[in-house]
């Protein structure tokens, strides 16, 4: 639906996008608040909370040596675009963990910079109110179990220690599957009692049925491979013979 991204600028060697889709959202932001200085403030909290939650991620998978492509923004939050995810189930424990640590944390810092009196403004106090709430939203949000959501990845990473990686995953796609349905019907109960929000939870609740599917694919065929004997390789990837005539 929307496809244009647009290079924001690069963080710790990793370049930063934002998707049509979230100058969209930050619009609705800036009207959606009564004041046109406050929406933009919480349009800015709430980009730079997803940019640093998602670098989160990116940097604790550079940890374990897994390089990331970069981060897009978009109506659905962020995506960082790692070029191999990590392997070791723990590994990927920590690098979906990385990300909601990131929100609590920021969130906390809100937090004591209100209760220790650093902010005396109101204005920007309620800004840091904001941003406290934001980020406890978004990392507890992301903890919920919609693979491939923070929480679904650490619901497959726990259930690895039962079964394959391709197995794992089939169960956490249900999981979160069962998940977007309850969501999506959140999305339409609130769209119908005059919320204006019910369509982001749709969209959601449409992206982890999507995405939940094709990563399950992904480790199919990852798990199919490795089962691939020389002969099977060969009768696979090689071209047929050339017959001269």
């Amino acid at each position: 639906m929307f496809n244009s991204r647009y290079r924001l600028c690069e963080l710790f060697g990793i370049p930063i996008y934002v998707n049509f889709s979230f100058i969209l959202l930050l619009l609705i932001f800036m009207t959606d608040f009564g004041s046109f200085s406050f929406g933009l403030a919480a349009a800015l909290v709430l980009a730079i909370s997803v940019t640093l939650h998602e670098l989160g991620h990116a940097l604790t998978a550079r940890a374990f040596g897994y390089r990331t492509k970069d981060i897009t923004l978009s109506l659905l939050g962020g995506c960082a675009s790692l070029i191999a995810l990590p392997r070791k189930a723990w590994q990927e424990l920590l690098t979906a963990a990385a990300g909601p640590l990131v929100s609590f944390a920021l969130a906390a810092l809100a937090y004591l910079a209100l209760a220790l009196g650093v902010i005396t403004n109101h204005w920007l106090a309620r800004v840091f109110a904001y941003a406290f709430w934001m980020n406890v939203m978004l990392g507890g949000f992301n903890l919920l179990p919609g693979f491939p959501m923070d929480g679904g990845r650490i619901f497959r990473s726990v259930m690895r220690a039962f079964m394959s990686r391709a197995q794992a995953t089939l169960v956490a796609m249900w999981v979160g599957r069962a998940f977007a349905i309850l969501l999506g019907l959140r999305g339409f109960f609130s769209i119908f009692n005059g919320g204006g929000w019910g369509f982001v939870s749709i969209m959601i609740a449409w992206m982890i049925w999507q995405e939940g599917f094709r990563e399950y694919l992904a480790a199919k065929v990852e798990e199919d491979f490795r089962h691939w004997t020389q002969e099977d390789f060969n009768a696979k990837v090689s071209p047929p013979p050339y017959e001269r005539k």
